[in-house]
């Protein structure tokens, strides 16, 4: 059966701009190469990029999902284009939500949101989540065990209420795994579980054999002292170096830090270290056999099943509940307690030496990956259409 698509997001649609933007993109190719008919609709009215996988409209006011207009621009377009389902890759924007429901009355859609980050970013977080909602005069008052938790309980709250008005709004709420279950549990209990579905990220292709690597350890991300520890990069390598003469760490990525870590090395004369800037990405997983990530949480990282698809070794703290359903630890990759530096080393120098180990964690990489390969992700998301449409039908 052909499918009339429309996937819904706020940000341009550009696919090197953000892990959203990236897996709508690969979406629709998969429901385009398929032959369905994919629509975007982008409450961002400027800054798109050229693409050939779906049909672009996009606001033509400002304000994006807080004007009226441009939700009545895709309620419009909704009863223009008639489609059979509706994805929205933001589903905590409520009146987004609110435009969808009411539009349904008028024309009948499987609607569908997805979960793109982890649930727990701030229970993982509360020293971040403490200084930034907590003014900084009284954030002593807080900064102790009954004060984070009083902090927390409330985030669960309020977190709970948006939650459950999602669940409440859409036919079904899409995640990447089971991690993620057991994070909504911690929020709403069992509340409305049969309205949930899994079908995890994707990516385009995985290398049929190993391809010839170098001694290069990969770090690539968002350079961000936040979200992404920067700050571990250097600490880590310090160790690493003395101990793999021979070997060097290739960092790529933009962002607020790197001017801070190219001061710091040059500063400190740290050797072997090479930082690139944001570069697309392939050439860098396919000659480094180790990649390292050193976030504090993600949703599900495109980049660590990206590496894996070139053979390259994970070695990742164990930061956010998807990271150990993605690595199979000791198999496909390493999974190191938060934010162990020196632990990170020590495995990292030992994959390094062990020629023949590495090879089998690279190997068992590349299989690991087509789990995710696009083609078996996109199936899953058709035969989930299938299904709920004809038992509807």
């Amino acid at each position: 059966m052909i499918y009339k698509i429309l996937i819904v997001l706020v940000p341009a649609f550009d696919p090197n701009n953000g892990g959203v933007q990236r897996s709508t993109y690969k979406m629709s190719s998969y429901f385009k190469s398929s032959g369905h008919n994919t629509y975007i609709y982008s409450y961002y009215n400027s800054g798109h990029a050229e693409q050939n996988v779906a049909e672009l409209h996009f606001a033509k006011q400002p304000d994006e999902h807080k004007n009226e207009n441009n939700n009545a621009q895709l309620s419009a377009l909704i009863l223009e284009i008639k489609p059979d389902i509706v994805i929205n890759q933001m589903p905590y924007e409520h009146e987004i939500g609110h435009t969808l429901k009411s539009t349904q009355k008028r024309h009948h859609f499987l609607s569908i949101s997805c979960l793109r980050n982890t649930l727990y970013s701030v229970k993982l977080n509360l020293d971040s989540y403490l200084q930034s909602i907590i003014p900084k005069s009284i954030q002593p008052i807080f900064n102790n065990q009954i004060g984070k938790f009083i902090l927390l309980q409330g985030h669960r709250q309020k977190h709970k209420k948006d939650l459950k008005l999602i669940l409440d709004c859409y036919d079904y709420f899409v995640m990447f795994g089971p991690p993620n279950i057991k994070e909504l549990k911690y929020f709403v209990g069992n509340y409305k579980l049969n309205k949930t579905h899994l079908i995890p990220n994707s990516i385009l292709s995985v290398l049929p054999t190993l391809p010839t690597k170098e001694k290069r350890i990969l770090w690539l991300s968002r350079l961000s002292y936040g979200q992404k520890r920067a700050d571990l990069i250097l600490p880590f390598w310090k160790i690493v170096l003395q101990k793999l003469p021979d070997w060097q760490l290739d960092v790529v990525g933009g962002g607020d830090a790197f001017s801070d870590i190219k001061q710091q090395i040059e500063e400190e004369n740290i050797q072997r270290v090479n930082l690139y800037g944001q570069q697309v990405p392939y050439e860098y997983y396919k000659r480094a056999p180790i990649y390292i990530m050193t976030s504090k949480n993600e949703g599900f990282p495109n980049t660590l099943i990206e590496a894996q698809s070139f053979g390259c070794v994970p070695v990742v703290y164990d930061s956010y509940p998807i990271c150990s359903w993605v690595v199979k630890e000791g198999k496909s990759g390493i999974l190191i307690p938060p934010f162990n530096v020196n632990k990170m080393a020590e495995e990292v120098i030992n994959i390094a030496k062990d020629e023949h180990r590495r090879e089998l964690l690279m190997r068992a990489a590349l299989d690991n990956a087509n789990e995710f390969l696009l083609d078996n992700v996109g199936k899953k998301w058709i035969e989930f259409f299938d299904r709920e449409l004809m038992t509807k039908d």
